[in-house]
């Protein structure tokens, strides 16, 4: 199961500006100097580029649309301004994949579901290159009722130049029933109401091993505990959660009957269903990169302070997160961040065989972004130490000018006891001890 983002904003499209460019472009070469990148070396600058962060890059700026690639079948997921370009990449046949599917040919088949219609969910629909290519297939899936009317009244001659009853491909409508469950090719795909003015409804969809909840554009405007188990319930263990975060928690409580979410909400969600990814979703048109960003960094500050072990990520354009093989990274998270020219990386839940290739990549990844060579590893939150975490740990003290360990768990420093490695590093009770230490040497 392949996820992929077309389109990330919420309520209207919000391309960059041009003197937000000039800022991001700023930003990447003043980061580029600090960290002597070889700007002459274009291998160099490629893993320059793709290390920056959300001040030098961007979310980008179409509405929804989402895309699954499940048993060489494609799912499309609302038909905002991204959905445009997914049909350039559809028509143009770059890749193997691409050809296969036949969407320039007219031999493409793909299905279609709406989570409700309103602007941002179905703008990008006229503008959808496949849609006018006889031979290609769509079977559209939908809760409301008026759908099919809504698509059309949209390419009505006052708003359209081309009606849409004369899109060229074939379009089968198929309604569903509030809380119907239903398989499409190998996937079983459910739903759910959520509350948002004219209602939208939620999708669970399930194969390959894995569950992907798409729940954008919804309110939870009581958030006791039998008012969300509905929710919960829906999205009880799943692999990833596409969620509303468009307002925060402040404008979440203001703004009643808006209906949209935020980021720390969905945190509590995610963390009550067991979910182990939680994708920010449906971005206020208004926020910049940096203030998304932003809410990033508050929402895992927030789970850490409560011991809560979930990986949260923004979704953005271009994003992809391959869900086939979903328990390899379940268990085990990873963030880092800079300061003071000290790399702290915090590391939670079982460090054994199946994380040691993420700690290695973020390992290197953070060395390489951040330009130092002296790392804090807390490992507070540690829940299980293997021999392959430990073999892990002794690569990264060989790769490391000045590596400390701190916050380890009694029964995680047991097993570095038993495994005769302790003397390999420089552990310490706390960060601040092992700042110390750094600084004196």
């Amino acid at each position: 199961m392949l996820l992929k983002f077309w389109g990330t904003r919420g309520s209207i499209p919000a391309p960059i500006r041009p003197d937000e460019v000039e800022q991001k472009v700023v930003s990447a070469l003043t980061l580029a100097g600090q960290q002597n990148v070889d700007l002459t070396n274009p291998d160099n600058i490629a893993t320059f580029v793709k290390s920056l962060a959300l001040n030098a890059t961007t979310v980008g700026g179409n509405t929804t649309c989402i895309t699954f690639e499940i048993g060489g079948k494609l799912f499309i997921f609302d038909a905002g301004s991204g959905i445009r370009e997914l049909g350039q990449y559809l028509m143009s046949a770059p890749d193997e994949k691409t050809k296969q599917w036949g969407f320039n040919r007219g031999k493409g088949h793909a299905y279609l579901f709406f989570t409700h219609t309103h602007w941002d969910h179905v703008q990008g629909l006229p503008f959808f290159n496949p849609i006018h290519v006889p031979g290609n297939v769509f079977d559209v899936y939908h809760v409301h009722d008026h759908v099919p009317q809504s698509l059309a009244r949209q390419m009505e001659a006052a708003f359209f130049p081309l009606q849409f009853d004369q899109i060229g491909a074939t379009l089968n409508f198929h309604r569903l029933d509030e809380g119907e469950r239903i398989k499409v090719e190998n996937v079983v795909i459910s739903n759910i109401e959520l509350k948002h003015p004219g209602k939208a409804y939620a999708y669970r969809l399930e194969a390959d091993n894995a569950v992907a909840i798409v729940a954008t554009d919804s309110e939870y405007q009581s958030l006791d505990n039998v008012d969300t188990l509905k929710y919960r319930n829906f999205y009880a263990n799943a692999d990833v959660l596409i969620f509303d975060a468009m307002f925060s928690v402040r404008e979440s409580f203001v703004k009643e009957d808006w209906g949209h979410s935020s980021a720390l909400i969905g945190a509590d969600m995610a963390s009550e269903a067991n979910v182990k990814r939680l994708l920010l979703f449906h971005h206020d048109p208004t926020s910049s990169d940096a203030e998304i960003a932003q809410i990033l960094s508050e929402t895992e500050e927030y789970l850490e302070r409560q011991g809560k072990f979930l990986e949260v990520i923004i979704a953005r354009e271009g994003l992809e997160l391959e869900l086939t093989n979903p328990t390899i990274i379940s268990d085990f998270y990873i963030k880092d961040q800079l300061k003071n020219d000290v790399i702290y990386i915090t590391v939670s839940g079982k460090f054994g065989g199946q994380a040691t290739e993420r700690f290695r990549k973020h390992l290197a990844h953070s060395l390489n972004s951040h330009g130092s060579d002296k790392v804090i590893l807390n490992m507070k939150g540690v829940t299980e130490m293997q021999m392959a975490g430990i073999r892990a740990l002794v690569d990264a003290r060989r790769n490391v000018m000045s590596l400390a360990l701190v916050d380890i768990p009694e029964n995680v420093y047991r097993v570095i006891e038993l495994s005769g490695t302790t003397d390999f590093f420089a552990i310490y009770d706390d960060e601040e001890t092992a700042l110390t230490a750094f600084n004196s040497h």
